[in-house]
């Protein structure tokens, strides 16, 4: 007997994928790239790099298919994979930016990214504690705002003004560097 996976759910699917039936990995794609695209590119990502996590992202699932638990909602289970992804594909290419070998240049690539770091963190170092707080935890945890707004016991809108004042402020006082 065929099996339509049109008619299956998305837990379903998983457990099809799990027990060896590679077709319910095409179908979960179907139902949910647009969403983990649209994730990364939400996250700032440029397209192509979006596209990037997006194949890593359903590679995993492929790979993890028999750490799924039907007790989990399939897309949210989907969506661990993707944060982490995103995540450590940022940190990847933060590391693959540090150690860039420029040897064609004839200038030292060294001295550029020490100062843009000691810039950066003279900029960083001008911002209140709360908001080097709430912007570290928007952008290196990856917190949404709800969940910032949560810890930190503070409504979602003003934790998005002060992200957004912040970054203003950081965007005016590099301009004058």
């Amino acid at each position: 007997m065929k099996k339509n996976f049109q008619d299956q759910s998305d837990e379903e699917l998983l457990v099809s994928l799990a027990e060896g039936d590679a077709k319910a990995l095409d179908h979960l794609y179907l139902r949910h790239s647009g969403r983990v695209l649209s994730y990364g590119l939400k996250r700032g990502l440029s397209r192509e790099q979006a596209d990037d996590v997006l194949q890593i992202v359903f590679l995993q699932v492929f790979r993890k298919k028999h750490l799924y638990d039907v007790k989990h909602s399939a897309l949210a289970w989907i969506y661990v994979i993707t944060r982490s992804e995103l995540k450590d594909y940022r940190n990847r290419e933060i590391k693959d930016f540090l150690e860039w070998d420029d040897s064609l240049s004839q200038s030292d690539p060294s001295p550029p990214i020490l100062e843009q770091k000691e810039e950066s963190q003279v900029l960083l170092d001008s911002l209140k504690v709360r908001e080097k707080e709430v912007l570290k935890m928007r952008y290196l945890d990856e917190l949404e705002y709800e969940e910032i707004a949560e810890k930190l016991h503070e409504s979602t809108s003003n934790i998005r003004q002060i992200v957004s004042r912040s970054l203003k402020l950081l965007r005016r006082r590099h301009e004058k560097h």
